[in-house]
């Protein structure tokens, strides 16, 4: 049995170089400003007509009529306030560091911002409230102009956004969650600070019983780049963690199991996996996406219930009937349920030769249906592989799974004729890879040379050949066309094939000979 392997490729952002400088000037925090002088809202005394005067400078600066005197008023008064800190001793004046830290918000420096503020805090802890506004107001102008920025490609502009913010304001996890987002999305991708920036997310989010979702959100974004770092260890603590807070997400329960995996744990990944799957058995199969209907049908194969494995992959088949896999494992379900049938029609045509009992006698009357069943399937069974054949023609299991169904059925001169063409096959064609993107698909293939021969036995010369790849859509439409060259390959010497199609909505592939 196969299971598929399907890759969804990430999609990224336009990635611009990102300015590495933080806490210079920034004009949106400084055009943010309200247009009014608003009071601080705890009770602060200059006590310093130093201090009074830059205050008053900075009520000016509100009214000023041009930039050129609003830009002078603003530098009056941090001016005053700074000489009154550092020469008049006023180094433990609350309201010295408050209005310096409201000068540096009007002039867009949110390190003055901040280093100001929280001085102003330690010394007018009454003042909090107030802070605290200015701070996470200004936090949330900078985080939206950020938001924006991103939206827009401009990841450079956005990140001094993002980075100005963090400045102001860390009691919320929104920014660098953001943050996070951006650097994972780059090309190529930047997992060491996406991880550093989702930690001090969670760090915060786990601290605020209010951020439920937003913890969950970020602890899922971690684990992801965990992986991808190859940080298996730090993966599996982390999707744990996540799973205690929400214990029924099929998708992380399977890359949890991915992790267990990657870090050497495949007895942890089997057990999960396999738990997972047994709930999805039980689920209605239309409710599941195709790659877990086709974990249920591959768990449903490997436990012997073949008519259920049938019915997964019959599904799966309904889905996207140019799935190799799905198909391929629904021809061997067929070519199963067939034997199963036969082997125990011809177990109790035993029995009916050895005296049965008169209970054995009833079941022996079972032979009949058995025998109609196993005749079903395999009638099935050459219906899949020749649509396999369809689209696979260079496949000697498809052609093999074709004559067995030929063969039970008696079909004779069909037989001959698969075997003549299973004999004189040049070489056996698997595909190893495909992977499917929002606008491409990536395939490869290992193309394995035979002695090839004629129904006689007669060796048969062979040249090189091209196949010609057709990746499709759901309906059969071709989306992109790539050739294959294959040169003329010697008994069990191999010849790897790799190619990349474009375009959307690709969900499958087909091959023919040029």
């Amino acid at each position: 049995m196969r299971r598929t392997s399907v890759l969804v490729l990430v999609t990224a952002l336009a990635a611009g170089p990102l300015a590495a400088q933080q806490g210079g000037i920034n004009l949106r925090l400084a055009q943010g400003q309200p247009a009014k002088y608003v009071p601080p809202l705890c009770p602060l005394k200059a006590n310093n007509s130093k201090v009074d005067k830059a205050v008053s400078a900075l009520r000016k600066a509100y009214d000023a009529k041009t930039p050129a005197d609003r830009s002078a008023q603003l530098n009056e008064a941090k001016l005053g306030l700074t000489s009154a800190i550092t020469q008049d001793a006023q180094g433990n004046n609350g309201a010295a560091w408050y209005y310096l830290a409201r000068v540096a918000l009007l002039q867009g420096d949110p390190v003055g911002v901040d280093s100001a503020f929280t001085k102003a805090l330690a010394l007018a802890p009454s003042c909090e409230i107030d802070i605290t506004q200015y701070r996470q107001n200004n936090w949330a102008l900078l985080g939206q102009a950020g938001v924006e920025m991103q939206r827009n490609g401009q990841l450079d502009s956005a990140m001094v956004q993002f980075r100005d913010a963090t400045i102001l304001f860390r009691g919320l996890p929104h920014v660098y969650t953001n943050m996070g987002v951006m650097f994972a999305n780059l090309k190529p991708p930047q997992e060491d600070s996406a991880a550093a920036y989702f930690l001090k997310a969670l760090e915060i989010a786990e601290a605020d019983t209010s951020l439920v979702e937003d913890r969950n959100a970020v602890a899922q974004n971690l684990a992801i780049v965990y992986q991808r770092l190859g940080k298996n260890t730090e993966a599996i603590a982390m999707w744990r963690k996540y799973l205690g807070w929400k214990p029924d997400d099929a998708e992380a329960q399977k890359s949890l199991a991915a992790a267990f995996r990657a870090a050497g744990m495949a007895d942890s990944a089997d057990a999960l996996e396999t738990g997972i799957v047994n709930r999805y058995a039980k689920m209605n199969l239309d409710s599941l996406d195709t790659q877990d209907l086709m974990s249920v049908g591959i768990l449903a194969f490997n436990k012997s219930n073949f008519s259920d494995a049938e019915v997964a992959f019959a599904k799966a088949v309904k889905r996207n009937p140019w799935s190799r896999d799905a198909r391929y494992n629904l021809a061997n379900a067929y070519f199963a349920m067939a034997r199963q049938a036969g082997d125990s029609a011809e177990a109790l045509r035993k029995l009916a030769k050895a005296k049965p009992t008169d209970a054995q006698k009833a079941a022996i009357a079972d032979t009949v249906k058995l025998d109609a069943q196993a005749n079903a399937a395999n009638t099935s069974l050459v219906a899949e592989a020749t649509k396999l054949l369809e689209f696979e023609p260079y496949n000697e299991d498809n052609l093999k799974l074709l004559a067995q169904g030929q063969r039970a059925l008696k079909l004779n001169e069909a037989v001959y004729k698969t075997a003549e063409t299973l004999v004189a096959l040049p070489f056996s064609v698997e595909i190893t890879l495909f992977q499917m993107g929002p606008d491409g698909a990536k395939l490869a293939a290992e193309a394995t040379g035979r002695a090839p021969t004629d129904a006689t036995g007669k060796p048969i010369k062979t040249g090189p050949v091209t196949l010609v790849v057709e990746f499709i859509d759901l309906t059969g439409k071709v989306i992109d066309t790539k050739e294959a060259p294959i040169p003329v390959l010697e008994a069990g010497k191999q010849h790897s094939i790799s190619l990349d199609a474009k375009g959307a909505g690709i969900t499958g592939w087909r091959y023919r000979l040029k």
